[in-house]
């Protein structure tokens, strides 16, 4: 099996594998008796909202940094792009930034070196706002070291701003300055602050919103839980889902969840809300990509496909 052949089948068998070994310790039927039509009935509006209201949030976070392109895309082109994105991430993330880089390259005229640069910009916001967020639930959960564990967001916040500085300082830095010039870099180095406060702003907003459609979760299968262990944990979960090691995040993030929420509902329970918030997610996205980006996911397949390994 050639490499590349490898890299797209070892995700889904560490999906199943994962998927059959939680399997293997439930109750099959107190996992069919965990579904009911009130889940059903609480999931189906609430994913549509969600849908809507992230997709909104991705549409104004890549117009946001492209104000200044040769040919600006509007919220609905941009909109439509992030579909074709996700429609390409469920079968592997890295095609789905890949898929997002080309579109934008395309459609904004932008160098491809330049639309990679603003991907990376928004997915770095992302994981640093979610790295913050869920310390900070985990230092207000846990009674013991929480200097270790300020220390540790300190030591994430400097090392991101410290960065950002270091990348737009007009002073030279030596041998540096050839790494700082490069286009991956682009993005950080010249996008102006007032639009980077926005993006952080968006992107603050899309990870609420993310949590809230988890919080809908909890609501829908009756499982109490302290608000804040509901937020660190499920943007924990995020972060082991976004690992390109399985498909779309299923597997890993079904053990992250049962592990993280363990004292509060049982493993049947939990695998039962796992498995529909990972569906649901799974399903709007390929719908969402299916109804509005057609043309865009078959043109990003076909560069992505082209471009050399």
């Amino acid at each position: 099996m050639s490499r590349a052949a490898l890299q797209r089948v070892l995700p889904a068998l560490v999906s199943l594998a994962i998927l059959v070994w939680l399997a293997a310790d439930v109750d099959p039927e107190a996992l069919a008796g965990a579904l009911s039509w009130r889940v059903v009935g609480w999931m189906v509006p609430a994913l549509l909202v969600y849908g809507a209201v992230s997709l909104w949030i991705e549409a104004l976070s890549l117009t946001r940094p492209l104000d200044r392109a040769p040919h600006p895309i509007s919220k609905w082109t941009a909109a439509r792009i992030k579909c074709a994105s996700y429609l390409l991430g469920i079968v592997h993330y890295a095609l789905g930034v890949a898929a997002l880089s080309v579109l934008l390259q395309r459609r904004a005229g932008l160098p491809l070196g330049r639309a990679v640069s603003v991907v990376i910009l928004i997915s770095s916001i992302d994981l640093l706002i979610v790295l913050c967020l869920a310390g900070v639930g985990a230092v207000w959960m846990q009674s013991g070291g929480p200097a270790v564990h300020a220390g540790v967001l300190f030591l994430v916040l400097a090392g991101f701003f410290g960065g950002l500085a270091l990348l737009r300082t007009p002073t030279s830095l030596g041998p540096l300055d050839r790494i700082r010039s490069l286009a991956i870099f682009d993005g950080m180095r010249t996008v102006p602050i007032r639009r980077l406060t926005e993006l952080f702003a968006l992107r603050v907003s899309f990870a609420i919103c993310f949590v809230s459609i988890c919080g809908a979760a909890f609501a829908a299968f009756e499982v109490r839980a302290p608000l804040i262990q509901i937020v660190a944990g499920v943007l924990i979960v995020a972060l082991v889902a976004a690992l390109p090691i399985a498909v779309a995040g299923l597997g890993t993030s079904q053990a992250a969840f049962i592990y993280l929420f363990s004292s509060y509902a049982s493993p049947e329970t939990l695998l039962a809300m796992s498995l529909i918030l990972s569906a649901g997610m799974l399903a709007l996205r390929a719908l969402m990509g299916a109804v509005f980006a057609r043309e865009f996911t078959r043109e990003a397949l076909r560069e992505t496909r082209s471009a050399p390994a």
